[in-house]
């Protein structure tokens, strides 16, 4: 109950309430609804290789082949086109919009969660 009114002040009352108060939970930050309501900044340039690669994708309208090592079935083979790579707040973590072709439906990844699968990792080159 603690964790829940810390929460709620901490981002102005606007918090669904849980479920149930009675279970621990072991989530840190707002819940979804109200972190879908956070600002969004568009990253366009980036260090990381997996999030160039996503930012890539998202300007060229791609489709691209992951696994992502998340949610309810991680590890699970993915088609996503890339929409917008971002942070919240314009700090933290990397994520990346776009659209699950496994899910059929508009979905968010963490980008530190992302593999990317390519038909060029499976090249194989051999030199002398």
């Amino acid at each position: 109950m603690l964790q829940w009114l810390s929460l709620s002040f901490k981002f102005g009352g606007r918090l669904s309430k849980p479920a149930s108060l009675s279970a621990p939970s072991t989530r840190r930050g707002p819940w979804l609804a109200d972190w879908r309501q956070l600002s969004w900044t568009p990253v366009y340039d980036s260090v990381h290789p997996t999030a160039q690669r996503l930012i890539l994708a998202a300007l060229r309208n791609e489709m691209l082949s992951l696994r992502y090592w998340g949610g309810s079935t991680p590890g699970r083979e993915r088609y996503i086109s890339p929409a917008v790579v971002f942070q919240l707040r314009g700090r933290g973590p990397l994520y990346v919009a776009g659209y699950c072709h496994l899910r059929r439906a508009e979905r968010v990844f963490r980008v530190d969660r992302v593999e990317i699968s390519s038909e060029e990792d499976l090249i194989i080159c051999i030199t002398e």
